[in-house]
């Protein structure tokens, strides 16, 4: 990415080409939460993501998020942050919403849980 160039923003959901994948990670072309900063995106050339998979889960480190017309997701899912990924910015596409701001202290908890703060 060109330096200083903003294609994506945190909070953004974005489609994510996260193929190929290996063993339990997360593959095929899915919705991606950005969750690294816009000064990251902005300079850096990969971007912190982490995926939503369809349906919903109970765990201390899974967000589950309702569809909604403002965050685009065509029904609910969830966000597992042990699937949490650094990805080039060539892999990320087209915009579908805007998370919800009410999500992100349980992200930020769940990262937490899973990264050991």
């Amino acid at each position: 990415m060109p330096e200083g160039q903003l294609k994506y923003r945190r909070g953004e959901i974005r489609r994510v080409n996260l193929d190929p994948g290996i063993g339990a990670e997360a593959r095929k072309t899915r919705s991606c939460l950005i969750v690294q900063n816009d000064y990251g995106n902005r300079h850096g050339h990969l971007t912190v993501v982490m995926p939503l998979i369809p349906g919903a889960k109970n765990a201390p480190y899974v967000v589950n998020v309702k569809s909604t017309p403002e965050n685009g997701l065509e029904q609910d899912r969830y966000i597992d942050a042990g699937q949490i990924r650094w990805v080039d910015h060539r892999r990320v596409l087209g915009l579908v919403g805007t998370l919800e701001s009410m999500y992100w202290p349980k992200i930020r908890s769940a990262l937490d849980i899973v990264l050991g703060f």
